[in-house]
């Protein structure tokens, strides 16, 4: 049964657990003399992201042979299309990949050079996601209506029993249906779940829907004055799949996973039962802080944690403030979930999915 939602969510004034947290990671950049936002290994990691979808696309529309060949091609703009993703959009779309504001919007509008919109998920992602994580009716990430049960306060239906099973069904549509679906749903009703979209700026609205005529043209249209168009929808279909499987592993394994809370604000204040900074953790998780490839591969996403606490710093500090953060949370006794790997966090994922399924127990 599903807990009432009250109509205002409150949090209780910061306290000094991020004041501290704040504190230390601006000595940490005052002392090694380094800006928050991006530098060369970014600029890098942009260059071989960039380059392995353009250099892939091309392949694929042009200079293939035979269907081994087109696979390959594809597979490898999938892993284009995913590092652009989590490494350059990313951090585009929080601002942190630059000092400059049009670096940043143009580093976050590759979402809709990948077939969404970068004004929705800012109010998606940056706003209700960072603001209100794993809350039931505010974080939109959680909400996939009765097909899955993803908060213990969300209602129970007899197929969430086999969730675990056909969870990485609906995970891989996840790019076909915000392309397809869900950015017209939202633009069209102006909300995002139960919350009413911010005032877009009047430019806003050309915008989506040029990005998205260019998506479907480079995407679909000219692939399609060379090859046969079954070939290209089946491409098109099965380039998506994979890259929502993708996307939606990743953030899967940050939050909805063994360990992780999913806090209630109490029904009739909407008073939450910690500040910020600190649900923040709570709800949170890292993995695979010591893999090299995980961090590169992920943008940083792997260090979840310190993402969530610091928006605004660009993904390539994260290891180090790790260490800041982990030790602040010690001494304010703040639970920091962290697995070692990322199979450790597919178990603690799908175990949370298991448990997610299992009918609850009435109250007494």
């Amino acid at each position: 049964m599903s807990s009432a939602k009250p109509s205002r969510i409150v949090f209780p004034p910061r306290g000094a657990f991020f004041e501290t947290l704040k504190q230390r990671t601006e000595q940490y950049f005052q002392e090694a003399g380094l800006r928050q936002t991006g530098n060369w290994r970014l600029y890098l990691k942009t260059l071989v992201s960039v380059g392995l979808m353009l250099g892939s696309y091309v392949s694929l529309v042009w200079w293939v042979e035979h269907w081994w060949s087109a696979l390959v091609a594809a597979f490898l703009l999938v892993q284009g299309f995913v590092l652009v993703a989590f490494n350059v959009m990313h951090d585009g779309a929080h601002g942190s990949y630059s000092r400059k504001r049009w670096v940043n919007f143009l580093a976050g509008s590759a979402m809709d050079l990948l077939g969404s919109s970068q004004t929705l998920w800012k109010q998606k992602h940056n706003l209700l996601h960072h603001t209100y994580t794993n809350i039931d009716g505010k974080d939109d990430d959680i909400a996939i209506g009765s097909l899955m049960r993803l908060s213990p306060s969300q209602p129970w239906r007899p197929w969430h029993r086999l969730q675990h099973w056909y969870a990485p069904v609906l995970y891989s549509m996840l790019s076909l249906y915000l392309l397809a679906f869900s950015d017209f749903h939202k633009i069209i009703t102006n909300r995002i779940g139960d919350t009413r979209m911010q005032p877009r700026a009047a430019w806003e609205l050309p915008w989506f829907l040029a990005a998205k005529l260019f998506y479907f043209g480079y995407a679909l249209v000219i692939p399609m004055l060379f090859h046969p168009v079954w070939q290209v929808l089946l491409c098109f279909v099965g380039v998506h799949l994979l890259f929502g499987l993708t996307l939606s592993l990743v953030f899967q394994l940050a939050h909805t996973v063994q360990g992780a809370d999913f806090p209630l604000p109490d029904a009739q204040s909407g008073k939450l039962p910690a500040e910020w900074a600190e649900l923040q953790v709570r709800t949170t998780a890292d993995f695979a802080p010591r893999s090299w490839l995980a961090t590169f591969y992920m943008g940083g996403l792997n260090f979840q944690v310190e993402h969530h606490l610091f928006h605004k710093i660009s993904h390539i500090h994260y290891p180090a403030l790790r260490r800041i953060v982990q030790k602040t949370c010690e001494e304010f006794s703040v639970p920091y979930l962290c697995f070692p790997s990322v199979r450790a966090a597919l178990r603690a994922h799908f175990g949370f999915l298991r448990s997610m399924g299992q009918r609850p127990q009435a109250a007494v």
